[in-house]
């Protein structure tokens, strides 16, 4: 059956933030032939590969059929991905991710990036990105699906958009530490003011901690110095002196908890840091608990000295923020 837009927009209804999704969507263009979702048995083995846990593995393989029969649920799946397709390479943000309705498919977005997954491959490829590093770095999408679960007790995806930038090229794990591609941002002023001369639009690595365990040092000096040799090697064109961060980890206030010669401390000052802060209780609630903004804090763990400071530093009516903070490569 052919469908068309004017179908899907009814589909779609009068919500605004679908209405101009959809609009992102046309402007990406006619997808290619070859963006479809995997049949059932090879979509389990790329999920599993991807690290996806097996109960959501099944259960998007077993929902699959429920994809197929809706013909404007498959026109919208090929259209987002062909917008992170036409952008494959890039690394700002990859338009808007909206919150689906009920009864969409709590997987829509897991299709969407299964529909790109064979684009990212040959791009790493041709850039002769190590295959290891290549489904490392993927499987992003395996611990958004899980967190998901964790956090609410049901299937879906966290933060499409950030998974988004893995799918397109814009990000890499090396060992303990990912970094993306960028630039240097609204950091740029405290650059200057620090003596080294920029500019917003200079190349900047962004530096994330995978939510992987301990940000022991030893394993962040390895991943930094991959990521100097890592970049030379594959984007030759893109000089990277500068790398930034922005992290609840770089909350000052950690220090009022966390002994001098902690890990996340260590972390801490391996950046210089800037007055600029964001919110951070959902960030922190979400990273160290898999907790919602809205949890009770009676319900969580205080098995570590991080968890007890995190709850403590809230019912004293205090908040976490997300730091900012960038590092000479």
């Amino acid at each position: 059956m052919t469908i068309g837009v004017e179908e899907v927009a009814g589909f779609l209804g009068d919500d605004p933030a679908l209405v101009k999704w959809l609009g992102e969507l046309e402007r990406a263009g006619e997808p290619r032939d070859e963006l479809a979702v995997p049949t059932a048995e090879t979509a389990l083995t790329l999920l599993l590969r991807l690290g996806v846990p097996a109960q959501d593995a099944a259960e998007i393989v077993g929902e699959l059929p429920d994809l197929q029969r809706n013909p404007a649920l498959s026109w919208l799946v090929r259209r987002c991905a062909q917008r992170t397709v036409a952008d494959i390479g890039g690394f700002r943000p990859g338009g808007a991710w909206p919150t689906l309705p009920d009864g969409w498919g709590r997987y829509f977005y897991v299709y969407v990036f299964l529909a790109v997954l064979p684009s990212v491959r040959a791009y790493h490829e041709q850039r002769g990105i190590p295959d290891d590093i290549s489904w490392a770095t993927l499987a992003a999408l395996g611990s958004a699906v899980e967190s998901h679960r964790q956090r609410l007790g049901t299937g879906g995806i966290d933060a499409p958009f950030w998974i988004d930038l893995h799918f397109r090229g814009g990000i890499y794990l090396l060992g303990r530490l990912g970094f993306n591609r960028g630039d240097l941002g609204f950091l740029a002023p405290a650059v200057r003011a620090a003596g080294l001369p920029s500019d917003e639009s200079d190349p900047a690595l962004g530096v994330h901690a995978a939510p992987t365990g301990a940000l022991d040092p030893a394993a962040c000096d390895a991943s930094f110095a991959l990521a100097g040799e890592f970049f030379a090697r594959h984007f030759p064109e893109e000089t990277y002196r500068l790398a930034r961060c922005g992290s609840w980890i770089l909350d000052e206030q950690l220090a009022e908890y966390l002994p001098a010669d902690s890990n996340i401390i260590r972390f801490q000052r391996r950046f210089h840091l800037t007055p600029e802060t964001r919110d951070g209780d959902a960030d922190i609630l979400s990273r160290i608990f898999q907790a919602s903004p809205d949890a009770d804090l009676a319900t969580l763990p205080r098995r570590t000295t991080l968890q007890r400071a995190v709850i403590d530093h809230l019912r004293a009516g205090r908040h976490w923020k997300i730091g900012f903070g960038w590092l000479e490569l």
